[in-house]
């Protein structure tokens, strides 16, 4: 600690380049709104930035040969959600018809997402892993990035809870392993029964749904070596098959949390 300060590191903000990724991988695109904050009297003082998203279809209408493509809304969206988006969020025609950040052509086709190798989400130092088959979704890259399909819904989330199954997927999970363990207030998410039932009577109600292992998943891959496994070895990273063959599959819990959380 050079004259008595901590020697604190240099973050840097990816934002703008996982934005650009995921725009083009996930076949949605990012959009800030501008906001002023006034007081009684009408003067400005404050203003911030919201960021939304929206989906697009996974391929632009091409221009002739002049490499410009125009991108339309995905077909999930109805009228009054389209209202709602431009009313509320500040939606433009630009934010959907523009090309991904990342400049490629087009994102992930419905085709194409079994393509590639399988893979699970692994921590190197527990050999704790979870399955994207496990959360309905297809054990690629592409497949972890993509919408879970239609109902039914695997059988580890009817047993959890099939009301809040609507947010449940590979992303969210690891998301929530590599939380601070402990809740800690300012929207941060409950850990455990007892979190999630003091903070107000709505929520106490679901509070039992962290249970058979749930309450011990929120930050317990913290501070992990973090692997998406291969078919294929690379160096000396476990391939998918040694990691099923010895580790040890914690999808079922880390899905029980995620529907508990659903919740919150």
């Amino acid at each position: 600690m050079p004259n008595g300060y901590w020697d604190v590191p240099v973050f840097a903000d990816i934002s703008a380049e996982a934005c650009g990724f995921l725009e083009a991988a996930c076949n949605v695109r990012f959009f800030e709104q501008q906001h002023q904050v006034k007081d009684q009297t009408g003067k400005l003082v404050d203003t911030y930035t919201s960021t939304h998203f929206v989906k697009v279809k996974p391929t632009g209408k091409r221009f002739g040969g002049c490499g410009v493509a125009e991108y339309v809304i995905d077909d999930c969206y109805t009228t009054a959600d389209l209202a709602w988006l431009k009313q509320r969020c500040g939606l433009q025609p630009i934010d959907i018809q523009r090309v991904p950040r990342s400049g490629d052509w087009h994102g992930i086709r419905p085709e194409e997402i079994p393509e590639g190798q399988r893979r699970v989400i692994v921590n190197l130092d527990s050999l704790e892993y979870i399955d994207p088959v496990k959360f309905g979704q297809v054990p690629t890259l592409a497949g972890m990035l993509a919408d879970r399909g239609s109902p039914p819904w695997p059988k580890d989330f009817e047993k959890a809870d099939p009301s809040g199954v609507s947010c449940i997927d590979v992303a969210g999970a690891l998301f929530a392993m590599l939380c601070h363990p402990k809740r800690r207030g300012g929207g941060d998410l409950p850990a455990n029964a007892g979190e999630m039932g003091s903070i107000d009577a709505q929520r106490a109600k679901y509070a039992r749904l962290f249970a058979k292992g749930a309450d011990k998943i929120k930050g317990r891959w913290r501070g992990g070596h973090i692997l998406g496994t291969g078919e294929i070895r690379y160096e000396d990273w476990p391939t998918i098959e040694e990691v099923i063959e010895r580790g040890t599959d914690i999808s079922e819990a880390a899905i029980r949390y995620l529907v508990a959380v659903s919740h919150y």
